[in-house]
């Protein structure tokens, strides 16, 4: 039975159309990068240095959090990435690439803290499992219509109906927030305090987990499409398969996670996600291998990520400041992803094979089975003063 809070299915609610809008145009990004003329190499670096960016403009989101609460920051989030696609449009000039990059960049350091937040503290600790297994459900199936309707309109009405159709619903997402009650994600912390006293374990789970993605999420769909023959409707179509198979896989997941099962899919989780990179990394020769590799890839990731972030919310909530706690964390995926990506982008350049650029992002898998299996043993992160 679905979660019955009215908070949770606020958030639901937003999650939803908000992600849909990610789909829709955002999963194109990389793809319209390398339409652009950037090579991969070229791409990756780039998502580097907006990550960086994103990690510096975390401490400039600290302020305007504080000055206007958590519904306004996670607003301006939402109101610039709406606005991220008119850049976009003309980023093959340096001054409108330069203007998306630093956008993308404020809006996430503002969005992200605050969505991760209210997810701490919304629900029950007895149904985390089964919350998150419903949310990586939600965005699997919305990770079938997205794709499947972005890659039609990218073919077909060309990238600025997609974008618009992209940013009116980033703006539907708004409204169902605003309805929430006032989140009890602790206070906002001054610039001095905001790392101290971080949670360590929650930091490094956190760069883990960016390094991962850097892999999975930012070189391994700019090597999807360049093996699908750099066609949208393509792309998007092999990514609706694979949210068919994200679907189940989350749902069952979460279930497991609060029968108490936690460990048994963290095992087979991470030993699926290095099987993931490897099929990935040799599946680039082929069109149809690719495809099948990231159906598979999908279910993996479902299977993966409710166990994540059902660790990382729990200790969020019991620290008594979600907010605090998840600014401090996802400098970590900052950090982590960012290296991650310069990584692949150095396996890209110098190697003959494309898919190879993912491999770099397995290393994280070992760090984070470690951090996982460890999280009874680490200190929880003090509350702010």
């Amino acid at each position: 039975m679905p979660p019955g809070s009215a908070q949770f299915r606020l958030l639901t609610l937003h999650f939803s159309l908000f992600h849909l809008a990610a789909t829709l145009a955002g999963g194109f990004v990389g793809a319209y990068l390398l339409k652009l003329g950037f090579s991969l190499p070229a791409a990756l670096a780039s998502y580097a240095g907006l990550l960086m960016l994103r990690f510096g403009l975390r401490f400039v989101a600290l302020g305007i959090t504080r000055r206007f609460g958590f519904k306004g920051a996670l607003t301006g989030g939402v109101l610039l990435g709406a606005a991220q696609f008119v850049p976009l449009l003309n980023a093959d000039t340096p001054f409108w690439f330069a203007a998306w990059v630093a956008i993308v960049a404020a809006a996430e350091s503002l969005y992200w803290p605050v969505y991760h937040a209210a997810m701490a503290v919304t629900g029950e600790a007895s149904r985390r499992g089964r919350e998150l297994g419903l949310r990586t459900a939600i965005a699997a199936v919305i990770g079938v219509l997205g794709p499947l309707a972005g890659g039609l309109l990218l073919e077909h009405a060309g990238p600025a109906a997609d974008f618009a159709i992209a940013g009116l619903l980033a703006l539907l997402s708004i409204p169902p927030f605003l309805h929430m009650a006032e989140l009890p994600a602790g206070p906002v912390p001054a610039l001095r305090e905001s790392m101290r006293g971080m949670d360590r374990l929650g930091l490094a789970a956190f760069a883990a987990d960016g390094w991962i993605a850097s892999g999975l999420l930012l070189a391994w769909p700019m090597v999807l499409f360049a093996a699908l023959g750099a066609r949208y409707e393509a792309f998007g179509l092999a990514n609706a398969v694979a949210g068919l198979a994200g679907a189940v896989a989350g749902v069952l997941c979460g279930r497991a996670i609060d029968r108490g099962q936690r460990e048994r899919y963290l095992a087979g989780a991470c030993v699926a996600l290095g099987a993931g990179f490897l099929l990935r990394a040799g599946a680039g020769w082929s069109p149809l291998a690719a495809a099948m590799a990231n159906a598979t890839g999908a279910a993996i990731m479902s299977l993966y990520m409710p166990v994540l972030m059902s660790v990382v919310y729990d200790r969020a909530k019991q620290s008594g400041a979600a907010y605090r706690f998840h600014f401090a964390t996802e400098a970590g995926w900052d950090v982590g992803a960012a290296s991650g990506c310069l990584a692949a982008a150095a396996v890209a350049w110098l190697a003959m094979t494309p898919s190879l650029a993912v491999l770099p992002g397995m290393l994280g898998v070992a760090v984070l089975y470690l951090c996982v299996r460890q999280r009874r043993v680490s200190a929880p992160l003090p509350v702010s003063a």
